[in-house]
């Protein structure tokens, strides 16, 4: 497939790079913010059922701490840096104390000016040749911290202050944690409301906004995302059907076609890629 990855970790980024001589979907999850410097043009990032427009040779994107989205990619190279902890939250709240805990938004597509890109870029690749060994870590702890500035301030650009009546992060955040342990029970828009204590018009609003998705869109990538981990650790007398049944969803055909759309294959593809043909274990008969 021709795919090489690379890393330079620092103090406070880390560096990421990866090359493709094939397209390729990436079901990306976010744990911290990361900035995608470069991408091949022609890529198409999509959340939930939004998908946005090809990316060009100036655009960069924005993705926030917990946040999925779909990359699809024709070959060619990625650059990734990502400021690790708290380091461009701390950044943010310093140069707008009234941002709060809510200092990010959503997946942010945008084309940058040749001149600004052309400064992100410079200041990405000094943090890239002060990771090198026997550098001056003085030298490391400067050139983080320009491209930090430089992040936060992309950030601050982007994204608008929390808007009154949206569920704070904390919230949203909870009423996440119930759904993961509840996937496999019915859920409903007005349980989703019960459990967050808000009307419906105030749940879908919030998550539009935060998740660039429906509440309930929300539940099925969740239920989706899980189904991809059990196909992809099953037992030897696992199957699709019973995988799906046990995530909540009652009709196998309109599983089966959500799954491709979300993870890129059919769940018998996945659940193949875990045991090839001839290696699945027999199951014992007594």
């Amino acid at each position: 497939m021709g795919f090489s990855m690379y890393q330079l970790p620092g103090q406070r980024t880390n560096f990421l790079g990866t090359e493709s001589a094939v397209e390729q979907t990436v079901c990306g999850f976010i744990r911290g913010p990361v900035l995608h410097l470069s991408m091949p043009v022609g890529s198409v990032y999509r959340t939930g059922r939004r998908a946005g427009a090809p990316t060009g040779p100036s655009t960069v994107v924005i993705a926030p701490p917990g946040w999925e989205y779909t990359r699809a990619s024709p070959p060619g190279k990625l650059l990734l840096v990502g400021p690790t902890g708290r380091t461009l939250q701390d950044e943010v709240e310093a140069l707008q104390p009234a941002r709060g805990a809510r200092w990010m938004g959503g997946l942010s597509v945008f084309d940058l000016a040749v001149r600004d890109k052309a400064s992100l870029v410079s200041a990405v690749f000094d943090l890239m040749h002060a990771t090198q060994p026997g550098v001056d870590v003085r030298k490391l702890d400067l050139a983080e911290g320009r491209v930090v500035a430089l992040l936060a301030g992309l950030v601050l650009d982007r994204f608008e202050p929390e808007r009154p009546g949206d569920l704070s992060w904390h919230r949203i955040r909870d009423l996440e944690g119930w759904i993961e342990a509840h996937l496999g029970e019915p859920i409903t828009l007005g349980r989703l409301c019960q459990v967050a204590g808000v009307g419906a018009r105030c749940l879908q609003k919030t998550f539009e906004s935060r998740r660039g998705m429906s509440p309930m869109r929300f539940v099925t990538e969740r239920r989706l995302s899980a189904a991809y981990h059990r196909l992809s650790h099953a037992a030897p007398n696992a199957g699709v059907t019973g995988i799906a049944l046990e995530l909540g969803f009652d009709h196998l055909g309109r599983f089966a076609q959500m799954y491709r759309q979300v993870i890129g294959e059919s769940p018998s593809q996945t659940l193949a890629a875990r045991w090839p043909a001839g290696t699945r274990p027999q199951t014992p008969t007594r």
